[in-house]
C-alpha cells in the first residue's frame, strides 16, 4: 500500500485556530470585567453592548450582531429583563414579535461597563504601535470581507 503524503496542520501556525483561541481568551479576560464587578455574563454583555448601539432591536438582529446562537441570545434577554436592565415591546405590526430596550437601569449599568472595557481594550493593544494597530484593523476587515466571500461558494 502506498503511504500518501498528507500535509500536516500546526495549531500554532493556522490562522483559523489562532484567531478563535485568541477571541476566546480576550473574551474570557475581558468578562471578568462584568462578570466580577457587575454579576453580567458574556453573553449578556454582548446583548447590553448592542442595545446601548442600536437603543432598540429584535432579539434575532441581536443574534445575527453578535454570532450568538437563539438558545444563548434568549437566556441572556431572560436574564437582563429579570434583573431589569431591559424591557419588552410589541411590535404593533406584528404581535409575535418584540422589540428590546434598555431600561435607564440597563443604560446606566452599561455607562459603567464601557470605560472599563474601553481601558482594559487600551491595555491590550497597548503592546501595538500605531502603525501595528491601524495594520492589524486593515487586516481584520481584509478577513471579514474574505471569509464572506469563501462562504459564498
Amino acid at each position: 500500500m502506498k503511504e500518501v503524503n498528507v500535509a500536516a496542520v500546526q495549531l500554532n501556525q493556522f490562522v483559523p485556530y489562532r484567531m478563535v483561541h485568541l477571541a476566546a481568551n480576550i473574551s474570557l479576560a475581558l468578562s471578568k470585567i462584568y462578570k466580577q464587578e457587575f454579576d453580567i455574563t458574556i453573553p449578556e454583555w454582548r446583548v447590553l453592548a448592542q442595545l446601548a448601539q442600536q437603543n432598540k432591536l429584535y432579539a434575532k438582529d441581536i443574534g445575527d450582531l453578535t454570532s450568538m446562537d437563539k438558545s444563548k441570545v434568549s437566556r441572556a434577554v431572560k436574564t437582563l429583563e429579570t434583573k431589569h436592565y431591559l424591557i419588552r415591546q410589541t411590535d404593533k405590526k406584528d404581535n409575535r414579535a418584540a422589540y428590546l430596550s434598555l431600561t435607564s437601569q440597563g443604560k446606566a449599568l452599561y455607562q459603567k461597563i464601557a470605560p472599563k472595557a474601553l481601558q482594559w481594550e487600551r491595555q491590550l493593544i497597548g503592546v501595538l504601535d500605531a502603525s501595528e494597530h491601524r495594520e492589524l484593523m486593515n487586516v481584520l476587515d481584509k478577513l471579514d470581507k474574505q471569509v464572506l466571500l469563501i462562504g459564498e461558494d
